[in-house]
């Protein structure tokens, strides 16, 4: 009788251990998805007006260059770095496409941006990469050398961008839908085609992962740190781009409202500040999560000073959750 009266089965807890490994191994994706469901729901309870058509294509247009700036800085925290002049890129080609256009009475010259933002993202790499120096260092010095010259350019004053030509296609709406969402999108899928399939994207993950061990298996990682950099300085002289259209001037502080959003929508939608892991598709939960967010507080008539609390209080929970603490010192 005692042999009948066994224990539960012992495949109970395996398969207990096995569910817990999986929320283990996909916390950093499901809890940012799960905030993203929860914050609609609470906004959406709070205010009927938050589910309406009109207030999702506001989200989606205050939001399109938060995503550009936000993949831009996510290639950078792929690799365990990060660049916080890409505000101040923003400002500079703001305002250097607002004086050209004005110059010379052609709009045209705002296609052009995107390769000043290259050219800063260039002059970034080569000083982490060759000049092997911190990428925070290195990045919080030209985010004050990028926007001074942009003072310096404007005299501090904004400068209104003239109408018509080039900049007609990066604003108005196809049908209801804000074209410059359609451009972040397109942007977007370019990422993710650029992180996920080619080399650039796959050795980023490899210095992340452990850079040392990429180095002595081949990678040439100087170059690619110069890469990295130029690309995301590209991005953000296109969401430079598109701010400048979208506003119609250039204004002394048009990027520097955009920089901690940035880096604060990658990490919330579970790309680590240690590198890795993650990737673009994962910062789109980022990105809509600080957009609803404060899209959400305005609706519900936050007080503005509250607002910032709150925001803060978020990012600090996301890196809590998403940082690897055995990777810590590999911050770079």
């Amino acid at each position: 009788m005692a042999l009948k009266e066994s224990t539960p089965p012992a495949t109970a807890e395996p398969r207990e251990n096995k569910s817990l490994a999986f929320a283990r191994r996909h916390w950093s994706t499901i809890a940012p998805i799960g905030a993203l469901i929860a914050l609609v729901i609470a906004f959406s309870l709070a205010d009927p007006r938050f589910l309406q058509l009109e207030n999702g294509l506001n989200i989606l247009r205050q939001s399109s260059v938060l995503l550009v700036l936000a993949l831009a800085s996510t290639l950078i925290v792929l690799m365990g770095s990060i660049d916080l002049s890409i505000g101040s890129i923003v400002t500079l080609t703001g305002f250097t496409g607002a004086l050209l256009a004005r110059s010379t009475g052609d709009t045209s010259v705002l296609l052009l941006l995107p390769v000043i933002g290259l050219l800063c993202g260039l002059f970034n790499g080569a000083l982490v990469a060759y000049g092997r120096l911190p990428s925070f260092l290195v990045t919080l010095g030209t985010l004050y050398a990028f926007a001074g010259i942009a003072h310096y350019m404007a005299g501090g004053r904004p400068i209104g961008l003239i109408g018509g030509g080039v900049g007609r296609i990066f604003t108005g709406s196809l049908g209801d839908f804000p074209i410059v969402a359609l451009w972040a999108i397109l942007v977007l899928i370019i990422t993710v085609v650029v992180a996920r399939y080619t080399r650039l994207g796959r050795y980023l993950y490899a210095l992340g992962g452990n850079e040392k061990t990429a180095r002595l298996s081949g990678v040439p990682v100087a170059r690619y740190k110069v890469y990295a950099f130029m690309v995301a300085g590209l991005l953000a002289g296109f969401a430079g781009l598109l701010q400048l259209t979208r506003a119609n001037s250039a204004s002394p502080d048009m990027g520097a409202a955009f920089l901690l959003p940035a880096i604060a929508a990658v990490v919330m939608g579970g790309t680590p500040l240690s590198g890795g892991l993650g990737g673009p598709i994962r910062t789109i939960t980022g990105v809509l999560i600080i957009a609803i967010l404060g899209n959400g507080m305005v609706i519900a008539a936050v007080n503005p000073f509250l607002q910032n609390v709150i925001q803060g209080l978020v990012v600090i929970i996301a890196v809590a959750v998403t940082i690897d603490r055995r990777k810590m010192a590999l911050v770079k």
